[in-house]
């Protein structure tokens, strides 16, 4: 299903011009003016041409594409567009998407996310198209982002990411391999997007499902609620009772990486945010 601010509609240009420029045709928009009159023959590029015609036969149209949510509009000759991603359930993720569709500050996850046990999830839509980020519940405990490196960035890997959380380099790894076509360059300037968006704007990898391997043994459905559920205690329990924090009666779980020693720290990611974690709370 295409985004529903994916548009297509003709568009005119002069293709002996020195710069090209598209003029979007069509009701209410502009059109080309003397270039489709006879009038065309007083222009510069072409007053050689001693044949009066209708319109000018360098004006040549095209079909193109456009983002009704852009502005400005840019508009993209169908052959040369690079709105694929707008053409499948990939226009989720993006940002104009976002912004005109969703309530900022919503950190609740879409239906039909799957997760893994190290908190990482996939979002994969019907056809193959996937996206892999960081969960709600890992946000809410580190609270800031110093950095993100992408280890893997192209290619059929188990994708790897690298999150500077309090001075502590942490690696991450999505358990099953997916063929990674890009990462969100965005968060290498901006990582606290992750945090504010952990499952739209925020996502890390983007690529094509394995079939019967990316989403093997990932937690979905009713289970996955519970999982997190269950999750939350643990980790409120184990701050409680190892390292003796207290939030007035709020959530303990919420800030909490930022109140750590680095070895604690540490601790808590390996508990709850390791490989080592996968394999523990396999979906039933």
């Amino acid at each position: 299903m295409a985004c529903p601010f994916l548009k297509e509609g003709r568009a005119q240009s002069c293709h002996v011009a020195p710069t090209r420029k598209l003029i979007l045709d069509g009701p209410g928009a502009s059109v080309a003016g003397r270039c489709a009159s006879p009038e065309y023959y007083r222009c510069e590029l072409v007053r050689n041409d001693v044949v009066r015609r209708e319109r000018c036969p360098h004006l040549e149209e095209v079909r193109v594409q456009y983002c009704e949510a852009a502005s400005p509009i840019k508009l993209i000759p169908l052959s040369e567009s690079e709105f694929s991603s707008c053409a499948d359930g990939g226009y989720h993720f993006c940002d104009l998407y976002l912004s005109v569709t969703r309530p900022q500050g919503v950190l609740d996850a879409p239906a039909g996310f799957l997760y893994a046990p190290n908190h990482l999830w996939l979002a994969a839509d019907e056809s193959g198209l996937c996206h892999v980020g960081i969960d709600a519940f890992l946000a809410r405990v580190v609270a800031s982002i110093d950095g993100i490196t992408f280890v893997t960035t192209h290619g059929t890997h188990r994708p790897v990411v690298a999150l500077t959380v309090h001075g502590v380099e942490w690696l991450m790894t999505f358990p099953n391999p997916l063929l990674i076509q890009k990462v969100n360059g965005h968060l290498r300037g901006d990582p606290k997007r992750i945090l504010a968006d952990p499952y739209g704007s925020g996502w890390l990898f983007a690529g094509w499902r394995l079939p019967e391997q990316t989403a093997a043994g990932l937690i979905g459905g009713p289970h996955a609620a519970a999982w997190q559920a269950e999750e939350r205690e643990l980790l409120a329990q184990e701050i409680h009772a190892t390292h003796n924090l207290s939030c007035d009666g709020g959530d303990p779980v919420c800030g909490v990486g930022q109140f750590l020693t680095r070895e604690q720290l540490v601790c808590l990611l390996q508990r709850f945010f390791s490989s080592t974690h996968w394999g523990s709370k396999e979906q039933p």
